[in-house]
Formats: structure tokens, sequence, C-alpha cells
């Protein structure tokens, strides 16, 4: 949160000596200082090595104006400022990382079905013949996983389903991840490991969605992807791959 001028830092730190207001009416060259927005009563984290902490902010074209005591900041205020009373919930600065929890060996090792780096457009077909290529220089009974799928990234305009995965083979158990964590596709091999049919009930916290038939289509839910869990085989890395 940059502050509009060095005297705002003043005026945070020791605020008696420099009024917030005289500070906007200078910086906005003579405009009237009146905020856009009020944010007061909060426990607001800067990040600025000066003012650390605060109370409330301003905010005037789209650009942090202020920072400082509650006081201070609703004197900004006008008939067309918006205001908001925090009720004590602390705000800090917007967080921007894409979230990623990816391992080395996932990015070295594993099938990537979509681009953890970029936006990037592909078609269930690339996705099969990505992983039929790995299933081919894989063991049978050992899983052929893919990773970084996402379903709004599809041309196919239709959802991956438990067919697709099935055209990746019948002898190895076949697993596609999205990339948000919390949904996963398998094919017909994974459910018979897994003791899963159409008869199984949802666990609490998770699904195993059904077609509009009541068949399984493949995807699962949160806690229910725990029921892969401990079947079939994993595969595992040398020390060198590891390092």
């Amino acid at each position: 949160m940059g502050l509009v001028a060095a005297g705002v830092a003043g005026a945070v730190a020791k605020p008696g000596r420099v009024g917030l207001r005289d500070v906007l009416t200078a910086a906005f060259t003579g405009a009237p200082p009146e905020a856009d927005l009020v944010v007061f009563n909060a426990k607001v984290y800067t990040m600025d090595a000066v003012a650390p902490r605060a109370e409330a902010f301003a905010v005037k074209a789209a650009r942090f104006a202020a920072v400082g005591g509650n006081d201070d900041v609703k004197a900004l205020i006008s008939k067309r400022t918006q205001s908001l009373d925090a009720k004590q919930m602390t705000i800090v600065p917007g967080f921007i990382d894409c979230h990623n929890h990816a391992g080395g060996t996932t990015l070295l090792y594993e099938v990537l079905v979509g681009n953890p780096f970029e936006v990037e457009f592909v078609t269930i077909a690339s996705i099969v013949e990505k992983l039929r290529a790995k299933a081919r220089e894989t063991p049978p009974g050992v899983w052929v996983e893919g990773y970084f799928f996402d379903d709004t990234k599809l041309k196919d305009k239709r959802p991956l389903n438990v067919h697709d995965l099935d055209l990746v083979s019948g002898e190895h158990p076949v697993a596609v991840h999205h990339r948000g964590g919390h949904t996963s596709f398998y094919n017909s091999k994974a459910l018979e490991l897994a003791h899963i049919t159409r008869e199984t009930p949802n666990p609490a916290g998770g699904t195993f969605d059904r077609d509009a038939s009541g068949e399984l289509n493949g995807r699962v839910t949160d806690r229910a992807r725990s029921a892969f869990n401990g079947v079939g085989q994993r595969h595992s890395f040398t020390a060198d791959q590891r390092a």
C-alpha cells in the first residue's frame, strides 16, 4: 500500500502535525479532498515499514490515497464517498499467487495434461494420447496420472468422463487431477480397484458423480478421492530422481 505523499507517513506516525485532509488537497492539486471509498474500524496490515499497522484507509481515483487512524481518515468522507465499517476485520494486500502445490517429481516425471505456467487450450484427445504414451511405458496395474487439468480450457466444450479415460488403458488405473485440487477423474479400472459402483453412497465431504442414467461418470470430488488411496501400484522414484 503506497502512501499518497511523503507527508502522509508523518501524518500516520504523528497525527497532529500534518492533517490527511491537507495532504490530499496538495496531492490532488487543489481538487476537493474527497475520498471515493473510506474503510475504517479495521486491522490493516499495510506492508509499509513506516506505518505497518493502521485502522483505516481511503481510496481516490482507484488508488490508495491515505492510510491512518479512524478519525483522520473518516474526515475525508463526503456525501459522494462510499464508507465501510470493517468491524475489526483484518485487511491485507491482495494475494496473486496462482496457488499451485505441484511437487518437483510431478513436474519432471508425471503427465501434464494442462499447462501449469500459462493459458493453453487443449482437447480431450490430446489428454488421452499423452496418458496413452505414459501407459505404454508403465507396467500394468501401476497408476497413470495426469495433472493440471482445467475444464475451462477444453476445446471440446464437454466434460471429461470415464469413457474417455477408458480409451487410455483397461490394464492401468488412470486418473486426471484438476488443477484446483478438489476434483479428479478416473477410468473404470480405477473405480473397480477402489470397489466403487453406482450403488456406492457418497461419503461425507465428497461425491462420486453420476450421469443422467445414474452410472458413474468418473468424476470424484474432495474427500471421496481418498477411496483411491492405497489401491493399485504407485510409481517409485530413485534417489537421483528425487534429488
